[in-house]
């Protein structure tokens, strides 16, 4: 699990500035058409942009030409709630004896869901904070997420390749739009202790343009 987190770190910090360059662009044309200039929108949406390469590394690498073939033992699981049957089977979780329960925290079956909650924390925290959507929209946002992910993974990266090489889960469906709406809550909590990013480094193109042509 570690290991794969620190390969996404990597892959993400390798790609970040190729990428940053064309997300640099876009934030500089809709910010001359707004005549407003937001240096933390920038610092925001470029953090925004590590974590979805992080992302997309965790879900979509390695590629089965990476690995040598498609495996042929995953596909669709469409029982909500079978991490709790997982986490049952594969830990020595006892309900009636607490010295069970921390290594049964520490293990695959009960990592696997929490990261998958955690994995889409930032996503909710930045529609919020950036876009100010609403906990309705941040559910049905990560929602969308979520599926674009399952999706992908269920028909082999769109069919790119010849079956699913990731198992669509509708458990991670449920986590991750669980993760998106806890990251809203978070930002929810403090907003009002926090500037607004529209209210931070802000200033009007044109008239400071004014101000320089008249002083020059």
């Amino acid at each position: 699990m570690m290991s794969n987190i620190l390969s996404a770190i990597s892959f993400a910090a390798n790609h970040f500035f190729t990428c940053a360059q064309l997300l640099t662009i876009v934030l500089l044309v809709t910010q001359v058409v707004r005549k407003k200039f937001n240096l933390v929108r920038f610092g925001v949406n470029y953090i925004f942009l590590f974590y979805m390469l992080c992302v997309i590394s965790l879900v979509f690498f390695p590629l089965p030409t990476m690995t040598g073939d498609v495996s042929q033992s995953v596909g669709l699981q469409a029982i909500p709630f079978h991490f709790v049957s997982d986490i049952i089977r594969e830990t020595s979780f006892v309900w009636n004896q607490p010295k069970t329960y921390l290594m049964a925290i520490c293990d695959r079956a009960v990592l696997q869901v929490v990261f998958n909650v955690i994995m889409t924390v930032p996503f909710g925290m930045y529609l919020r904070y950036d876009f100010h959507f609403d906990g309705k929209k941040v559910a049905v946002a990560s929602f969308l997420l979520s599926s674009f992910i399952e999706i992908a993974q269920f028909t082999g990266l769109f069919f790119m390749f010849s079956s699913a090489y990731r198992l669509c889960d509708v458990d991670d469906l449920m986590a991750n739009t669980l993760g998106g709406v806890m990251g809203y809550v978070v930002v929810r909590a403090v907003e009002k202790r926090i500037p607004a990013v529209a209210d931070i480094e802000r200033f009007d193109i044109t008239r400071k343009a004014g101000k320089i042509l008249i002083n020059a």
